[in-house]
């Protein structure tokens, strides 16, 4: 099963270790709000909550089928200037890329961080799409992703009075 901490661990690794992501944040709208006011560092690596399902179509190998994501954002000084809009998406969209790259090279290399915080992760799954403008004349890319993996869903009596 996927380890939540290590997911956000993970995710908060690539944005440090990447050379052009100048701050990692949480999807939770009051920090970013707050942080937009006064300290967010662009371009930004923003985590998307998780949420999920089970996948059990004949009760062999059940699923535990994880949906993330994350944004890469950038701010546009000038609100007028399309020709600079088109750039600043095209260059959050290719370190989205960079990021989504790096973990298909972290899961097929069996990198252990990788290995509690992406289990099962299928580039197959992975979409994106053009965001902006947002908060305060934000512009980037959703980076959505799906993670399987598989889960043990037998009943332990021993949990149970």
């Amino acid at each position: 099963m996927a380890d939540i901490s290590s997911y956000i661990e993970y995710f908060r690794q690539l944005s440090i270790e990447h050379k052009e992501i100048n701050g990692f944040y949480m999807m939770d709208i009051n920090e970013i709000l707050d942080g937009l006011r006064s300290t967010v560092q662009f371009p930004a690596l923003i985590l998307e909550n998780l949420s999920g399902s089970y996948m059990a179509s004949n009760l062999d190998n059940p699923l535990e089928v994880i949906n993330g994501g994350f944004l890469i954002i950038d701010h546009l000084k000038n609100p007028d200037y399309f020709q600079g809009e088109m750039a600043l998406i095209d260059r959050m969209k290719e370190i989205g890329h960079q990021v989504i790259a790096r973990m298909l090279h972290d899961h097929l290399k069996c990198e252990p961080l990788a290995e509690k915080a992406i289990p099962g992760f299928d580039i197959n799954s992975v979409i994106f799409g053009v965001i902006g403008p947002v908060f305060d004349n934000d512009y980037g890319c959703l980076f959505s992703i799906k993670i399987f993996d598989t889960i043990d869903l037998e009943h332990n009596p021993l949990k149970w009075i």
